[in-house]
Protein backbone atom coordinates (compact mmCIF):
# COMPACT_ATOMS: atom_id res chain seq x y z
CA UNK A 1 0.00 0.00 0.00
CA UNK A 2 2.90 2.47 0.49
CA UNK A 3 4.80 1.64 -2.52
CA UNK A 4 1.58 2.46 -4.61
CA UNK A 5 0.62 5.56 -3.00
CA UNK A 6 4.47 6.03 -3.29
CA UNK A 7 3.83 5.81 -7.02
CA UNK A 8 0.45 7.65 -7.29
CA UNK A 9 2.20 10.63 -5.59
CA UNK A 10 5.36 10.85 -7.53
CA UNK A 11 3.03 10.88 -10.64
CA UNK A 12 0.97 13.42 -9.62
CA UNK A 13 3.70 15.69 -8.37
CA UNK A 14 5.56 14.98 -11.89
CA UNK A 15 2.63 15.93 -13.67
CA UNK A 16 1.90 19.41 -11.64
CA UNK A 17 5.35 20.09 -11.61
CA UNK A 18 5.24 19.46 -15.80
CA UNK A 19 2.20 21.75 -16.41
CA UNK A 20 3.85 24.35 -13.67
CA UNK A 21 6.82 24.54 -16.22
CA UNK A 22 5.10 24.93 -19.57
CA UNK A 23 3.59 28.20 -18.63
CA UNK A 24 5.82 30.91 -17.69
CA UNK A 25 4.87 34.69 -16.89
CA UNK A 26 6.73 36.67 -19.28
CA UNK A 27 5.16 39.98 -18.50
CA UNK A 28 2.66 41.73 -15.96
CA UNK A 29 0.62 45.25 -16.70
CA UNK A 30 -0.31 46.63 -13.25
CA UNK A 31 -2.64 50.31 -13.02
CA UNK A 32 -5.50 49.46 -14.81
CA UNK A 33 -9.02 49.66 -13.56
CA UNK A 34 -11.13 46.22 -13.23
CA UNK A 35 -9.71 45.06 -16.49
CA UNK A 36 -12.47 42.99 -18.28
CA UNK A 37 -11.34 41.64 -22.25
CA UNK A 38 -7.93 41.54 -24.11
CA UNK A 39 -7.94 40.79 -27.66
CA UNK A 40 -5.14 41.26 -30.24
CA UNK A 41 -5.02 43.27 -33.62
CA UNK A 42 -2.44 41.22 -35.56
CA UNK A 43 -1.81 44.00 -38.36
CA UNK A 44 -0.73 46.61 -35.78
CA UNK A 45 0.31 44.04 -33.29
CA UNK A 46 -1.52 45.67 -30.42
CA UNK A 47 -3.42 44.43 -27.63
CA UNK A 48 -6.33 46.27 -26.45
CA UNK A 49 -8.05 45.83 -22.77
CA UNK A 50 -11.66 46.49 -21.58
CA UNK A 51 -11.50 48.61 -18.54
CA UNK A 52 -15.00 48.68 -16.91
CA UNK A 53 -13.55 51.19 -14.22
CA UNK A 54 -16.29 51.56 -11.43
CA UNK A 55 -19.29 49.02 -11.01
CA UNK A 56 -20.33 46.59 -13.85
CA UNK A 57 -23.93 48.04 -14.47
CA UNK A 58 -23.42 51.98 -13.50
CA UNK A 59 -23.96 54.33 -16.31
CA UNK A 60 -21.02 56.10 -15.29
CA UNK A 61 -19.04 57.02 -18.34
CA UNK A 62 -15.59 55.91 -16.44
CA UNK A 63 -14.92 52.68 -18.60
CA UNK A 64 -12.42 53.07 -20.98
CA UNK A 65 -10.14 51.01 -23.58
CA UNK A 66 -6.25 50.79 -22.89
CA UNK A 67 -3.94 50.29 -26.02
CA UNK A 68 -0.58 48.07 -25.28
CA UNK A 69 2.22 46.77 -27.69
CA UNK A 70 2.30 42.82 -27.66
CA UNK A 71 5.19 43.15 -25.25
CA UNK A 72 2.56 44.91 -22.50
CA UNK A 73 4.19 48.18 -22.59
CA UNK A 74 1.91 51.44 -22.68
CA UNK A 75 0.75 53.00 -25.94
CA UNK A 76 -1.86 54.55 -24.48
CA UNK A 77 -3.57 53.91 -21.15
CA UNK A 78 -6.82 55.76 -22.21
CA UNK A 79 -6.59 54.85 -25.67
CA UNK A 80 -10.69 55.26 -25.89
CA UNK A 81 -12.80 57.21 -22.97
CA UNK A 82 -16.42 58.12 -22.51
CA UNK A 83 -17.64 54.32 -22.06
CA UNK A 84 -19.88 53.08 -19.15
CA UNK A 85 -18.91 49.62 -17.76
CA UNK A 86 -16.67 48.11 -21.27
CA UNK A 87 -16.62 44.28 -21.46
CA UNK A 88 -16.27 41.88 -24.22
CA UNK A 89 -14.24 42.57 -27.23
CA UNK A 90 -13.99 41.32 -30.85
CA UNK A 91 -12.74 43.26 -34.24
CA UNK A 92 -13.47 42.85 -37.77
CA UNK A 93 -11.28 44.44 -39.88
CA UNK A 94 -9.96 48.34 -38.81
CA UNK A 95 -12.78 48.28 -36.12
CA UNK A 96 -13.10 47.31 -32.55
CA UNK A 97 -16.31 46.18 -31.14
CA UNK A 98 -17.16 46.60 -27.63
CA UNK A 99 -20.11 45.30 -25.36
CA UNK A 100 -21.19 47.75 -22.70
CA UNK A 101 -24.28 47.64 -20.45
CA UNK A 102 -26.82 48.46 -22.96
CA UNK A 103 -24.93 49.05 -26.23
CA UNK A 104 -21.97 47.64 -28.62
CA UNK A 105 -20.00 49.74 -29.27
CA UNK A 106 -17.89 50.35 -32.70
CA UNK A 107 -14.69 52.49 -32.84
CA UNK A 108 -12.40 52.69 -35.30
CA UNK A 109 -8.75 51.37 -34.58
CA UNK A 110 -7.45 54.04 -37.21
CA UNK A 111 -9.26 57.50 -35.83
CA UNK A 112 -11.04 56.50 -32.85
CA UNK A 113 -14.50 57.18 -34.05
CA UNK A 114 -17.14 55.46 -32.61
CA UNK A 115 -20.75 54.87 -32.46
CA UNK A 116 -23.22 52.49 -30.93
CA UNK A 117 -26.09 50.03 -31.20
CA UNK A 118 -28.62 49.84 -28.56
CA UNK A 119 -29.56 46.73 -26.75
CA UNK A 120 -33.35 47.12 -25.33
CA UNK A 121 -33.07 46.35 -22.00
CA UNK A 122 -30.51 43.18 -21.36
CA UNK A 123 -29.68 41.34 -18.48
CA UNK A 124 -25.80 41.93 -18.58
CA UNK A 125 -24.57 42.11 -21.54
CA UNK A 126 -21.07 40.35 -21.49
CA UNK A 127 -18.65 38.30 -24.09
CA UNK A 128 -18.26 39.82 -28.03
CA UNK A 129 -17.23 37.14 -30.83
CA UNK A 130 -17.44 37.99 -34.06
CA UNK A 131 -17.42 35.14 -37.53
CA UNK A 132 -16.45 35.36 -40.80
CA UNK A 133 -18.77 37.46 -42.56
CA UNK A 134 -18.30 40.12 -39.85
CA UNK A 135 -21.59 39.77 -37.81
CA UNK A 136 -21.17 40.07 -34.18
CA UNK A 137 -22.39 37.39 -31.64
CA UNK A 138 -23.24 38.99 -27.52
CA UNK A 139 -24.07 37.01 -24.71
CA UNK A 140 -26.46 37.74 -22.08
CA UNK A 141 -25.45 36.36 -18.95
CA UNK A 142 -28.68 37.15 -16.61
CA UNK A 143 -31.52 37.20 -19.58
CA UNK A 144 -29.45 33.62 -21.69
CA UNK A 145 -29.63 35.43 -24.53
CA UNK A 146 -27.55 35.74 -27.62
CA UNK A 147 -28.30 39.00 -29.68
CA UNK A 148 -26.62 39.22 -32.98
CA UNK A 149 -25.23 42.53 -34.79
CA UNK A 150 -26.04 42.12 -38.60
CA UNK A 151 -26.44 44.81 -40.91
CA UNK A 152 -25.62 47.39 -38.30
CA UNK A 153 -28.78 46.12 -36.54
CA UNK A 154 -29.22 44.11 -33.50
CA UNK A 155 -31.73 41.12 -33.09
CA UNK A 156 -32.06 39.02 -30.16
CA UNK A 157 -30.79 35.75 -32.66
CA UNK A 158 -31.39 32.70 -29.61
CA UNK A 159 -33.14 32.64 -26.15
CA UNK A 160 -32.72 29.27 -23.82
CA UNK A 161 -32.75 28.32 -20.77
CA UNK A 162 -29.81 25.79 -22.16
CA UNK A 163 -27.61 28.61 -22.59
CA UNK A 164 -27.16 28.28 -18.98
CA UNK A 165 -26.04 31.78 -17.98
CA UNK A 166 -23.75 32.43 -21.39
CA UNK A 167 -20.55 33.90 -20.67
CA UNK A 168 -17.39 33.77 -22.95
CA UNK A 169 -17.87 33.53 -26.96
CA UNK A 170 -15.59 31.36 -28.80
CA UNK A 171 -16.58 30.04 -33.18
CA UNK A 172 -15.75 27.03 -34.02
CA UNK A 173 -16.26 25.77 -37.79
CA UNK A 174 -20.13 25.47 -37.63
CA UNK A 175 -20.48 26.07 -33.99
CA UNK A 176 -20.88 29.06 -31.27
CA UNK A 177 -18.89 27.57 -28.02
CA UNK A 178 -19.80 29.21 -25.12
CA UNK A 179 -18.28 29.16 -21.65
CA UNK A 180 -21.72 28.66 -19.21
CA UNK A 181 -21.56 30.85 -16.21
CA UNK A 182 -23.74 28.30 -14.37
CA UNK A 183 -27.25 27.79 -13.22
CA UNK A 184 -27.51 30.95 -11.39
CA UNK A 185 -29.63 31.92 -8.00
CA UNK A 186 -29.30 35.54 -8.13
CA UNK A 187 -26.73 37.97 -8.91
CA UNK A 188 -23.71 36.07 -9.85
CA UNK A 189 -24.21 33.19 -7.43
CA UNK A 190 -24.67 29.63 -8.62
CA UNK A 191 -26.64 26.25 -7.46
CA UNK A 192 -24.76 24.57 -10.78
CA UNK A 193 -20.89 25.77 -11.88
CA UNK A 194 -21.33 26.01 -15.69
CA UNK A 195 -19.32 24.12 -18.76
CA UNK A 196 -19.26 24.15 -22.29
CA UNK A 197 -22.04 23.77 -25.03
CA UNK A 198 -22.35 24.14 -28.57
CA UNK A 199 -24.60 26.59 -30.49
CA UNK A 200 -24.67 25.99 -34.28
CA UNK A 201 -24.60 28.79 -36.09
CA UNK A 202 -26.70 27.63 -39.23
CA UNK A 203 -29.91 25.98 -37.12
CA UNK A 204 -29.50 27.38 -33.96
CA UNK A 205 -29.83 24.10 -32.07
CA UNK A 206 -27.82 23.81 -28.65
CA UNK A 207 -26.00 20.47 -28.12
CA UNK A 208 -23.87 19.11 -25.40
CA UNK A 209 -20.11 17.69 -25.37
CA UNK A 210 -19.87 14.36 -24.17
CA UNK A 211 -18.57 15.37 -21.04
CA UNK A 212 -20.99 17.85 -19.25
CA UNK A 213 -19.27 17.91 -15.68
CA UNK A 214 -20.15 21.15 -14.15
CA UNK A 215 -16.30 23.21 -14.75
CA UNK A 216 -16.77 25.87 -12.88
CA UNK A 217 -18.00 30.08 -13.40
CA UNK A 218 -16.51 30.32 -16.42
CA UNK A 219 -15.85 33.79 -18.33
CA UNK A 220 -12.91 33.61 -21.48
CA UNK A 221 -12.77 30.95 -23.59
CA UNK A 222 -9.76 30.67 -26.66
CA UNK A 223 -8.53 27.80 -28.73
CA UNK A 224 -5.73 25.67 -27.53
CA UNK A 225 -3.96 24.04 -30.44
CA UNK A 226 -2.90 20.88 -28.11
CA UNK A 227 0.28 19.79 -27.40
CA UNK A 228 0.91 15.81 -28.22
CA UNK A 229 3.38 15.07 -25.72
CA UNK A 230 1.35 16.30 -23.12
CA UNK A 231 -2.31 15.32 -22.17
CA UNK A 232 -3.35 17.80 -20.20
CA UNK A 233 -2.82 20.35 -22.89
CA UNK A 234 -5.20 18.38 -25.21
CA UNK A 235 -6.18 20.32 -28.38
CA UNK A 236 -9.60 22.43 -27.48
CA UNK A 237 -9.62 25.18 -25.35
CA UNK A 238 -8.07 27.31 -22.84
CA UNK A 239 -11.03 28.60 -20.18
CA UNK A 240 -11.14 30.34 -17.25
CA UNK A 241 -13.62 30.27 -13.97
CA UNK A 242 -13.55 33.82 -12.85
CA UNK A 243 -14.42 33.29 -8.78
CA UNK A 244 -11.76 30.37 -8.64
CA UNK A 245 -9.23 32.24 -10.40
CA UNK A 246 -8.11 29.05 -12.16
CA UNK A 247 -7.22 28.28 -15.78
CA UNK A 248 -8.86 25.20 -17.00
CA UNK A 249 -7.73 23.13 -20.49
CA UNK A 250 -11.04 21.47 -21.96
CA UNK A 251 -10.63 19.12 -24.47
CA UNK A 252 -13.27 18.13 -27.51
CA UNK A 253 -15.06 16.10 -25.38
CA UNK A 254 -15.80 18.68 -22.66
CA UNK A 255 -13.39 17.19 -20.35
CA UNK A 256 -11.71 19.80 -17.98
CA UNK A 257 -8.20 19.97 -16.74
CA UNK A 258 -7.17 22.95 -13.65
CA UNK A 259 -3.28 23.93 -15.48
CA UNK A 260 -2.81 27.31 -13.42
CA UNK A 261 -4.40 28.76 -10.11
CA UNK A 262 -4.17 32.50 -10.60
CA UNK A 263 -6.21 34.89 -8.29
CA UNK A 264 -10.53 35.59 -8.01
CA UNK A 265 -10.93 37.79 -11.02
CA UNK A 266 -9.56 35.89 -13.69
CA UNK A 267 -11.96 37.23 -16.94
CA UNK A 268 -11.52 37.48 -20.60
CA UNK A 269 -8.90 35.71 -21.76
CA UNK A 270 -6.61 36.21 -25.09
CA UNK A 271 -4.37 33.83 -26.58
CA UNK A 272 -1.46 35.12 -29.41
CA UNK A 273 -1.20 31.92 -31.33
CA UNK A 274 1.74 32.48 -33.66
CA UNK A 275 3.90 33.44 -30.18
CA UNK A 276 2.41 30.96 -27.51
CA UNK A 277 1.31 33.48 -25.30
CA UNK A 278 -1.84 33.55 -23.10
CA UNK A 279 -2.78 36.96 -21.78
CA UNK A 280 -5.54 37.35 -18.95
CA UNK A 281 -6.99 40.24 -16.94
CA UNK A 282 -6.77 39.93 -13.69
CA UNK A 283 -10.07 41.66 -12.99
CA UNK A 284 -9.83 42.75 -9.10
CA UNK A 285 -5.86 43.02 -9.20
CA UNK A 286 -6.26 45.89 -12.09
CA UNK A 287 -3.47 43.81 -13.93
CA UNK A 288 -3.47 41.25 -16.99
CA UNK A 289 -0.63 38.65 -17.41
CA UNK A 290 1.01 37.27 -20.12
CA UNK A 291 2.03 33.93 -19.89
CA UNK A 292 4.13 31.89 -21.95
CA UNK A 293 3.35 28.35 -23.39
CA UNK A 294 6.97 26.86 -23.46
Amino acid sequence: MKFKFFVVFFLVFFVFVSVLNALEIIWKVDGLSNPESVIYHKTSDSIYVSNINGKPLEEDENGYISKLDSNGNYVEKKWVTGLDAPKGLAIVKDHLFVADINKIWKISLIDKSKKFFKIHRPGFLNDLVADKSGNIYASDMFKNIIYRLKDNKIELWKKSDMLFSPNGLLIDKENLIIACWGKRTEGFKTEIPGYLIKLNLKNRTITKFFSTRPIGNLDGIVFNKGRVEDSYFERGYFVTDWIKGQLFSVNNKGIARVILDINKGSADLEIIMHKNVIIIPMMLDNSIIAYKLK
